[in-house]
């Protein structure tokens, strides 16, 4: 038997998550010296309330080895075979402590993949890989094929406020006021691994979404069509709706999903932030 397990950075949907029997381990986000669990204890208008209340932003951290330790165990207690898959490795820490905890267990029926992605970006790869596991395809064929799709990714958004990222210290002073002031939303990618900012649009944030699609749809044409990803921190479901419907007019991908994206994610972006992501063919 194969598992499937990921962080709770994989902002998919909870019927995705249910019906693909993937496991969860939530990551952390602290409050004033509190520590919730992403998606158990803690969700985005938890995030929202607190930074309009207090004026400061929440952190994000990986757990510890130990409860790496005991996630995993658990999951191999059946003697399956256990792939886990989460948040970036040039990200967060989170990576190198499943590493350390896969080493201590000393099981070679644990394996670690780096995504090279956050988000739904990372709900593609593990969707993929949960596929490969319906149609019988060995662990080790599923590793590396998950390896390899992991270069072969688009995750990118589109963010309306340089706020919070400029709280989280990703942005200086002078750029935020600038982009602030003269309405500037910044696109971010992820570049082997890494958030990188290729772009910049100027106008209203439910404006410039529907050019930042265009655009990427453009530079990244080698899609994969059998799933994208519409995922988003607005707190407007009718906008939402229309970017998903938009996205689906394109006729270029099988489904269009919308998905909210978690605690951790929202730490870092704030309201108003929407990406399109969806995987590449080699």
């Amino acid at each position: 038997m194969i598992k499937i397990c990921t962080d709770s950075c994989i902002d998919i949907t909870k019927e995705q998550i249910k019906e693909n029997n993937i496991e969860v381990f939530p990551l952390s986000v602290i409050l004033s010296d509190k520590e919730y669990l992403d998606g158990v204890d803690i969700f985005p208008n938890d995030i929202f309330d607190y930074v309009k209340k207090t004026g400061n932003l929440p952190k994000t951290a990986a757990r510890s080895i130990e409860d790496f330790k005991t996630f995993f165990s658990k999951l191999l207690k059946d003697g399956s075979d256990v792939i886990y898959m989460g948040i970036s490795s040039k990200l967060s820490s989170a990576y190198n402590y499943a590493m350390q905890a896969k080493e201590e267990l000393a099981s070679d029926k644990l394996h670690i993949i780096d995504s090279k992605s956050l988000s739904t970006g990372i709900g593609l790869l593990v969707l993929y890989a949960c596929s490969l596991v319906k149609k019988g395809v060995s662990c080790d064929e599923i590793c590396k094929r998950m390896s390899e799709q992991a270069n072969y990714n688009q995750a990118s958004f589109v963010v309306d406020r340089l706020d919070y990222l400029y709280k989280g210290g990703r942005c200086s002073a002078m750029a935020r006021f600038g982009a602030n002031l003269l309405k500037i939303k910044p696109r971010l990618e992820l570049v082997d691994g890494k958030i990188e900012n290729t772009g910049k649009y100027m106008g209203k944030f439910n404006s410039v979404v529907y050019k930042y699609i265009d655009d990427m749809l453009s530079l990244h044409s080698n899609y994969k069509k059998d799933l994208c990803f519409i995922t988003h921190t607005c707190t407007d479901d009718v906008f939402v709706n229309q970017v998903v419907e938009y996205v689906k007019s394109k006729n270029i991908f099988n489904q269009v999903v919308s998905s909210r994206a978690g605690a951790t994610i929202t730490c870092h972006c704030g309201e108003n932030t929407l990406g399109i992501l969806y995987l590449l063919e080699k």
